[in-house]
């Protein structure tokens, strides 16, 4: 506080007294005339208050604006980080939200199914709003017959060859029927699943393989393919879906 109220005293002493020199040179050598000549040591005072006030003003203007300039590297830095935070804190929220509709989702699709559904019914209408809801690239629902899970209804397969049968235990969606856990791949080899139309082919971001259970046993099994939403999202929504779907179907399926 002191530092700052002596800069701003010497200030104007250093203004004042370069206003005085000045005056006074410009004064001697108007009317040198009448004053007559101005002594040597005289005049060598005057330029060397002008010259010391000015380079004091000098040095405060640039001692200034390197101050302004780095108070506005700061603000710029600081305005940058604050947007960073509020686009982190966007994209949690909106992640969230996603994450939230993915859930409703899954409540819409649970209603359209009914209670009373034939079981030879149930992958088509399911497989039929899944694509609606989600626009799945592709999908196959698979029932048990006899230890035997087999397709009972398939979304936009682009193979030709009806979808192998499999028992408890066999591949990947034999593990997941075994395990009785839903599974998510993300990281799928070239030409997997790819999806054809009239504007080319399409790979998917992930394969999600869902079982049905009732009372300890997989009854379905869901595999699908889709490329619009974040597989951790999708998980969780499969995830309600099966647990849902199986309570609103307990009584038709004992």
């Amino acid at each position: 506080m002191r530092r700052t109220k002596f800069q701003y005293i010497l200030t104007w002493v250093s203004l004042v007294l370069m206003i005085i020199c000045s005056t006074l040179l410009v004064a001697y050598a108007w009317n040198s005339k009448i004053t007559g000549p101005i002594s040597p040591s005289l005049m060598m005072m005057l330029w060397i208050g002008i010259a010391a006030s000015g380079i004091f003003l000098f040095m405060l203007a640039v001692k200034k604006a390197h101050r302004l300039w780095i108070d506005e590297e700061r603000y710029l830095e600081r305005m940058e980080q604050e947007s960073k935070k509020k686009s982190f804190r966007t994209s949690g929220s909106s992640r969230e939200k996603k994450e939230l509709d993915f859930a409703a989702a899954a409540k819409k699709i649970i209603r359209r199914i009914p209670e009373n559904i034939a079981q030879e019914q149930l992958g088509k209408l399911l497989l039929k709003n899944l694509a609606r809801e989600l626009e799945l690239m592709s999908g196959i629902f698979y029932r048990e017959h006899k230890e035997v899970f087999k397709a009972e209804a398939t979304y936009a397969m682009a193979s030709t060859t009806e979808p192998y049968t499999f028992k408890s235990g066999e591949g990947l969606s034999g593990q997941v029927a075994k395990n009785q856990q839903l599974m998510v791949l993300t990281h799928l080899p070239e030409g997997h699943l790819e999806v054809y139309s009239g504007l080319g082919k399409a790979p998917p971001a992930y394969l999600a393989i869902v079982p049905l259970v009732h009372k300890g046993k997989t009854m379905a099994v869901i595999e699908c393919s889709g490329y619009r939403y974040d597989p951790d999202a999708i998980e969780n929504m499969f995830k309600i879906l099966a647990r849902d779907l199986m309570d609103k179907l307990s009584l038709n399926l004992s």
